[in-house]
């Protein structure tokens, strides 16, 4: 405490401005770079929307709709859904060009309702970091993994060792790639989104060779526009598209090192979303045009079946390895952009202060990044777990809502700041009651009870350990010996807080 009280009174007086850019090496601390430019964060959007869904789920959309006009629209719809939520979501993130996105958001609005306002943004937190979102990527590394020896064991399904295995090799990978630095990661990304949009767009060409060269014509007829056969299915069909358009708000976890956040995350986000509408419209329109009605319902490997009727059967291989690539660069994403709410929880005081550092020489979150993919590989061993899927999504809409109701709180308590940038009012109420739809529906009508389970047990965890951790404030034991070795094993220093910098700049 002397030396504390010595060290202040040294201290010049700073004018704020100043105070936050020296805050770093005067307190001994690191601060993350903005150095993701706005190609790279219009690659990192696409590369986290576009996965596996496009390749798979256009059948159970199609068959959910009903009809190739009704299918049609619900992805058009479904893309300015996504749009419109970029909109509101762009708004927050110049406000708060933070670190975390709906977890900073969360962490902002708590702020006026006292001591234990921080226990939503936890939850949300705990929920998504923790459990939700590595359990996504080992899900999302042992879809790389089948689809990959799908190549190699064509006649029967690969050992469930093997694909475990490569699983957890591919998902290592992924892990490395994303510690070495931030402009290696961005460049990644930049390359598999490519790649992605080039095997789609092949895709779209195709489909207009085979337009041009065939008299059939699967759109005209009377059934075009048939009614779907019930609500609850068309509901099933938004479900299916939204999962495909999933990922359009990372860029607002990598806020913080976004360049020119005030002008770059409108533009990524529009230029992103609207890119990969585009072509997955287009990549449907394709498929209706190779593809008879029958077929198209009945496909489980909608892209596998297009391949065949336009390329033949042995050139059907490439759409395992589209597949694998595609999923590869969407976990190499996720590892990017996700592992940051790890980092902006420990910054609040909610993860052990280890995973609050960043490299010295790269500024990356080695420690958070590598949290992520210890969970990852864990969950990996689980095997099948694609129930989670539907508690994600349950989940999603849930903090979605939260967030939403952030952006009005802060026109209120923040009306005074500079904001870049302000979604229309009427958007942002659209954008709201369409998540209370999606939130409210699955209740109405629960066909599994699973995923209520996993949520209620994951809230129960969550509770326990915000009781102990952070109300109470109880330690482990020679924690803080673990987080000095680490520190000095990783060449990390503490990262600058810029979401509390902010926040006193603007309530």
């Amino acid at each position: 405490p002397h030396t504390e009280r010595n060290n202040k009174s040294k201290t010049p007086n700073v004018p704020q401005e100043k105070k936050a850019a020296t805050a770093p090496a005067t307190a001994g601390k690191a601060a993350l770079k903005r150095q993701v430019g706005l190609g790279s964060a219009v690659a990192l959007i696409i590369g986290s929307i576009i996965g596996s869904g496009i390749f798979v789920t256009p059948s159970s959309v199609f068959r959910n709709s009903g009809s190739i006009g009704v299918d049609l629209l619900v992805w058009v719809v479904c893309g300015i859904l996504s749009i419109i939520g970029g909109l509101c979501y762009a708004e927050l993130a110049t406000l708060l060009p933070a670190t975390g996105g709906d977890y900073a958001y969360l962490t902002a609005a708590s702020k006026v309702l006292g001591r234990f306002g921080d226990a939503l943004p936890f939850l949300q937190m705990w929920c998504y970091s923790l459990v939700l979102d590595p359990m996504s990527a080992a899900l999302q590394g042992l879809t790389f993994s089948s689809y990959a020896l799908s190549v190699i064991y064509p006649t029967c399904e690969a050992p469930y060792e093997t694909t475990v295995l490569v699983a957890l090799s591919f998902t290592s990978l992924a892990i490395s790639v994303n510690c070495f630095s931030v402009k290696a990661s961005a460049r990644v990304q930049d390359i598999f989104s490519s790649i992605k949009c080039i095997i789609l767009i092949s895709v779209i060409i195709t489909g207009a060779v085979f337009a041009s060269t065939t008299t059939r014509n699967n759109f005209q007829g009377e059934g075009i526009f048939n009614k779907p056969e019930s609500a609850s299915r068309l509901v099933l069909a938004f479900y299916g598209a939204l999962f495909s358009y999933g990922g359009w708000k990372q860029i607002c976890l990598i806020a913080e090192e976004v360049t020119e956040p005030s002008k770059n995350i409108l533009r990524a986000t529009l230029l992103g979303i609207l890119t990969v509408t585009a072509i997955y419209v287009l990549t449907n329109v394709a498929y209706f045009v190779v593809l008879d009605s029958y077929t198209f319902a009945s496909s489980e490997a909608i892209a596998v079946s297009f391949t065949t009727a336009t390329w033949g059967a042995r050139a059907a291989v490439v759409i395992p390895v589209a597949v694998s690539i595609s999923t590869f660069g969407t976990v190499c994403a996720g590892f990017f952009s996700s592992a940051r709410v790890i980092l902006a929880a420990s910054r609040q005081g909610h993860l052990a202060p280890i995973f609050s550092c960043i490299t010295v020489h790269s500024s990356t979150p080695v420690a958070a990044i590598m949290l992520r993919g210890a969970l990852a590989l864990g969950y990996t061993f689980i095997g099948s777990i694609s129930y989670i899927v539907e508690a994600s999504v349950f989940l999603d809409n849930a903090w979605e809502m939260a967030v939403l109701l952030c952006l009005f709180c802060f026109r209120r308590t923040m009306k005074d700041a500079h904001r870049p940038y302000a979604v229309p009012l009427p958007l942002a109420v659209i954008k709201l009651l369409v998540s209370i739809a999606l939130f409210v529906i699955p209740l109405l009508r629960p066909v599994d009870y699973v995923q209520y389970v996993v949520i209620l047990a994951m809230l129960v965890a969550g509770g326990a350990y915000y009781t102990v951790f952070v109300v109470f404030a109880h330690s482990v034991p020679g924690s803080e010996h673990v987080t000095r070795f680490l520190q000095k094993v990783l060449v990390s220093a503490p990262c600058t807080n810029e979401l509390e910098i902010m926040l006193k700049e603007k309530m």
